[in-house]
Order: C-alpha cells, then structure tokens, then sequence
C-alpha cells in the first residue's frame, strides 16, 4: 500500500501535468502567437503630415490573405485562425513563414471582409508552389499611397467610420484624393479595456491633377454635410 502523501500527491501531478499540457496545446493553437508574437512592422515611407493624418507610401511585397464573411470581430477572429495556422506550417509546403505588422481589414463586400498581413522575403517558388491553400491565399501586393490616421479605443464600425471622416477632412485641402474605403489596420490585438487601445485607419489616395484642389467653399460644405450626418446618426430613433 502507498503511503498517504502519495495518494494525496497523485491527483495534483496529474492535474498539473494536464493542466501544462493544455497550456502547450493552446500555444500551439493560439494564433496570436504567430501573427502578433513579433516585432517586425512593415516598412512605411511619411511622404507628408496633413493635421493628425499621415501620407504614407508602402512598398510592393506577398501578403498572406483570407476572405470571411460575418461580423468584422467575428470575422476577424477566423481569419487571425487561418492565417495564424497557415504562417505557422500548416501550408502545402509544410513551411513557417514570417509575417510583418499590421494586421489590414479591408470590407470587400457587404458583410464580407478581406483580411490580410504582410509576408516578408517570401521567394516567386513558394508563391507559385502555395499561392492557394484552402480558403488562405498568397497575392503579391503592390507598392500603395495611404492616408492614415492613429485612433483610441477599441475598432468599433463606429469608430471606424468617424476616422474615416477625419482623413477626408484633411485630405480634402490638399493634393490627395481618396480612392477607396476604409481599412482597418491592427499592430495589436484590441485591448480589453478601451481606453488602453489603439488602432489605425487608413484610406488608399491618389494624387490630384494640378489645379484640382477643393475649393475652400466646397469644403465648408462638405464639411457641414458631414457634421450633419454625425449629428443623425448620433441621435435617438424617432418612434
């Protein structure tokens, strides 16, 4: 017969080794650990600050990308699982791949999201060899103009849509012009509480002919058309 202590101390090793090996099977399926475990960020040029708006230039490269339907959190959290899956070996392949930040969610059609993330020093034998892998794509990117705008707080559509009112507001003096929707760019996921969040929205511009900047009149009734349609949908239902 054991002793006492050992019978007493059976129950916990097990628990304890059940509890690890829970912890390792969820790092395993976690993918916020591949998608969000590192520090690389893709290479971005400032070509200029208009108020809290920046004009950036990316550069040509291969993203990583998946099309979900749903929700945009709902629709997030299965591509961070695709992707993070894919990045992760589970590829025809059978290769880990590196990603770069951030993380770009795109509406490609009603309540349908195209969401993607930036792969670094992926060569043309791989993309031709994977460049479909189930419902995760490799496409090559090319070298793009954005407006982008830092924001607090968590990414609500609501959110989403007030920046990118601010970025049209800023840009609607200058030499750019919009052309395309809004993205949402994440280098985190968004965080518990709020007010410890932060994300990016960004709008793909173009740059005006010359000549073809907003007249100062235009914009102030642009801009009270916009202050209009925030003041609606602020306000309650008329029932």
């Amino acid at each position: 017969m054991s002793p006492p202590l050992d019978r007493a101390s059976r129950p916990y090793g097990t628990r304890h080794l059940i509890a690890r090996l829970g912890e390792k099977v969820g790092a395993l399926w976690n993918p916020n650990r591949v998608l969000f475990g590192s520090d690389e960020t893709a290479d971005e040029l400032i070509v200029a600050r208009q108020g809290p708006v920046e004009i950036r230039q990316t550069l040509a490269g291969w993203s990583l990308e998946t099309c979900v339907k749903g929700e945009p959190d709902q629709a997030r959290a299965t591509a961070l699982r695709r992707l993070g899956n894919y990045a992760d070996g589970k590829n025809r392949g059978r290769t880990r791949l590196r990603v770069m930040r951030p993380l770009v969610q795109t509406e490609h059609a009603a309540g349908r999201w195209r969401i993607r993330v930036a792969l670094p020093g992926v060569d043309g034998d791989f993309a031709a060899a994977s460049e479909r892998n189930g419902r995760v794509r490799l496409r090559a990117v090319d070298a793009e103009l954005l407006g982008v705008i830092r924001v607090p707080g968590r990414p609500t559509p609501l959110a989403v849509r007030h920046a990118e009112t601010a970025i049209r507001h800023a840009i609607a003096p200058t030499r750019w012009t919009a052309t395309g929707g809004a993205m949402l760019r994440l280098h985190a996921l968004p965080a518990v509480l709020p007010f410890l969040g932060r994300f990016e929205v960004a709008i793909p511009l173009a740059e005006r002919a010359p000549g073809s900047v907003t007249p100062d009149w235009m914009r102030r009734v642009f801009n009270r058309a916009a202050e209009q349609e925030a003041a609606t949908q602020s306000s309650p239902p008329v029932r």
